[in-house]
């Protein structure tokens, strides 16, 4: 998948900033923190129909949810608290980031007829779903013995990404509506196709006892 692409790549490239940040007494936990507080500036800018700004914050709390994990290994500080910490705090971020899409009124039904019964907040509800079963999979498979990494289509820097780039471009076009709406039902769709994947991987990969 591009994440564990783009992972191992950021890794390379930060992995002497992440030992400078630790070195100066900055760790892990402050940096989750951190990302997760940048998360509701940028759904308060959001909100406020600020899209510019709230892009750019929001670019800015994605480098932080995966600067943690990069200052913890630089710095040999990875602990269980921590990663049960940024686990937590990354479902708030989420719930955060779609519940502000859903206040905007921006989501409506898709301009497809056989489709336009299913309501922008259904949409966004069927993409905060797949966000949360997306990650939930791998963590149950992972504590039941079946690693999941690189596993389905789509996962949390993808779907940020793609939400991003879909503010930008749908303000830029002066069409924010119509270029979110795509934007979220591609999500939901994605999002949940990637749960199943990670379903039937476990299904397969797992042997009972």
């Amino acid at each position: 998948m591009l994440s564990k692409t783009l992972k191992n790549a950021a890794g390379k490239l930060f992995d002497p900033l992440a030992k400078v940040l630790g070195k100066i007494g900055i760790r892990p936990n402050h940096i989750t923190i951190a990302g997760v507080v940048l998360t509701i500036y940028a759904a308060w800018l959001l909100y406020g129909q600020n899209i510019y700004y709230a892009f750019l914050v929001g670019m800015i709390a994605s480098l932080f949810d995966g600067a943690d994990g990069l200052v913890a290994r630089a710095t040999k500080t990875t602990s269980i608290r921590g990663g049960y910490l940024d686990a937590t705090l990354d479902r708030y971020a989420d719930c955060i980031a779609f519940s502000a899409l859903i206040l905007c009124d921006w989501i409506n039904p898709l301009p497809i007829e056989s489709l336009d019964f299913i309501s922008g907040q259904m949409w966004a509800m069927a993409a905060m779903i797949g966000a949360f079963q997306t990650s939930y999979c791998r963590a149950a498979a992972e504590r039941l013995g079946v690693s999941q990494e690189g596993i389905g289509l789509i996962e949390r820097p993808e779907r940020w990404f793609i939400l991003g780039m879909g503010l930008l471009i749908g303000q830029f076009m002066n069409d924010v509506e119509t270029i979110i709406t795509i934007v979220v039902a591609a999500l939901a769709v994605l999002g949940n196709l990637t749960a199943f994947q990670r379903m039937n991987h476990f299904w397969n990969e797992a042997k009972d006892e």
